[in-house]
């Protein structure tokens, strides 16, 4: 058998990549003086393209460390963070800016907007950064606060927005440059109940509409009624995982 013929045969049989994240074995410590603090403990994690997974918790429980690690925001102290078969642990500082540029968006509890610009340059921001170039970043930026449904909002600056129109801004930046990816922490926890819903009901729709695999850690259960699988937290290890009520 020729070489090549080898070679097509070794790239045909490779493995189908099956999850989008994954963790192995997933620690974080964090030292306080002589005191060690276990955020997480061994944390194995696998989700799907396409699913909405919410990780419950107190405060406490470890599931922002876990959020951050997966977002390439800090490194395990053991461990693994996969994203699309590639080992985080193994990127350079640089390399892992660019993955949270590219193919991670992040949706805060305190929305973290910059206060002197307007919504539409809130959203364009992560795009200037991706160097796409202005006008194409303009139209997209619009797009997706049309999606948000903030199109008449645009030219406002945050503290010109209430607190849900805050956050709808925020789900629009992370959409910027079309992520695999959307980690949310505590995306309701700011809001008041109505409010709460309305941004619940808005990451389903980004979640179905746009494909978008959604990991979300929080405290509020609603959100379980739009997932496709919950996850509990308690002292940096999960202890109970269930479908959501996506999936009943």
């Amino acid at each position: 058998m020729s070489s090549s013929r080898s070679q097509a045969r070794t790239r045909t049989s490779k493995p189908k990549l099956t999850f989008l994240v994954e963790t192995e074995n997933l620690h974080r410590t964090y030292t306080m003086g002589k005191v060690e603090l276990h955020a997480l403990r061994g944390v194995d994690l696998q989700v799907e393209p396409g699913e909405f997974v919410v990780i419950l918790g107190v405060s406490g429980s470890g599931k922002s460390t876990l959020l951050h690690l997966l977002g390439g925001l800090d490194r395990p102290t053991q461990g693994k963070v996969i994203i699309e078969g590639e080992d985080l642990s193994e990127l350079s500082d640089n390399q892992l800016a660019e993955v949270r540029l590219q193919k991670v968006g992040f949706v805060f509890q305190f929305f973290n907007l910059m206060p002197q610009l307007s919504a539409q340059a809130n959203v364009e921001l992560p795009l200037f950064l991706a160097d796409v170039p202005a006008k194409e970043a303009q139209t997209r930026a619009t797009e997706l606060l049309t999606l948000v449904g903030l199109s008449e909002r645009r030219e406002h600056r945050p503290t010109e927005l209430s607190g849900g129109e805050q956050q709808r801004v925020a789900i629009a930046r992370a959409l910027a440059n079309q992520p695999q990816i959307v980690l949310a922490d505590e995306p309701t926890g700011n809001l008041d109940t109505k409010t709460g819903a309305e941004i619940i009901r808005l990451l389903k729709k980004v979640n179905q509409d746009q494909k978008q695999t959604v990991i979300v850690v929080c405290h509020d259960r609603r959100l379980t009624e739009v997932a496709d699988r919950v996850i509990e937290m308690r002292d940096g290890q999960f202890i109970s995982e269930k479908p959501g009520g996506a999936k009943t």
